[in-house]
């Protein structure tokens, strides 16, 4: 049996689990993930020269079942421009696409249980690291692979994503080609 508080933590309104006065967890690492975590953003810094991306697949996650029916991203962007190009190439490649440009809208987003999350880190009233972090804690959406979309691209940023959990690095501007090619890898 639930108390009325866990009901409300594990209903499908993330309002409370995503609200700014919560405390964002922070990711919890032994020693040998760590260097693992290190080694793999100096890969990842290196792919993303080399390719445009980077992505750390979770091979414990669950996959997305097979259906007839498009994968579902939430794009997570506040720049309207990149948003509305993002929207663009990734509903050009088959994908149904949501936006949020904010906390709000982001989860409204989640509580339409996407099959991906393209996040930016530099929110107007949310850092994408925390909202990862949340992500990650949160038992409905703790298996969501989440691809992240940003400017900052520095070894201490891709392995921050990584620590938090992400599943993926890219760099803006990314190329159409490299998004799609990760965000396929992410839903095999």
């Amino acid at each position: 049996m639930t108390t009325p508080q866990e009901e409300e933590f594990f209903d499908l309104d993330f309002t409370k689990a995503f609200a700014e006065e919560t405390p964002v967890p922070a990711p919890v690492t032994t020693p040998a993930q760590e260097k693992k975590f290190e080694e793999e953003a100096i890969i990842g810094e290196s792919n993303l020269t080399s390719n445009g991306y980077f992505v750390r697949l979770n091979e414990s996650a669950p996959k997305r079942p097979a259906r007839n029916t498009p994968a579902q991203v939430l794009v997570v962007e506040d720049d309207m421009v990149t948003a509305t190009l993002l929207l663009r190439i990734l509903s050009a490649h088959g994908f149904k696409v949501r936006h949020a440009a904010n906390r709000e809208a982001i989860v409204s987003g989640l509580k339409l249980l996407p099959d991906l999350v393209l996040l930016d880190v530099l929110l107007p009233d949310a850092n994408g690291f925390d909202i990862l972090s949340r992500i990650r804690t949160h038992p409905t959406l703790k298996d969501l692979p989440v691809l992240m979309l940003t400017s900052l691209g520095s070894l201490d940023d891709i392995l921050k994503g990584l620590k938090h959990g992400a599943n993926g690095y890219l760099t803006k501007p990314a190329k159409s080609n490299a998004l799609v090619e990760a965000i396929r890898k992410l839903l095999a």
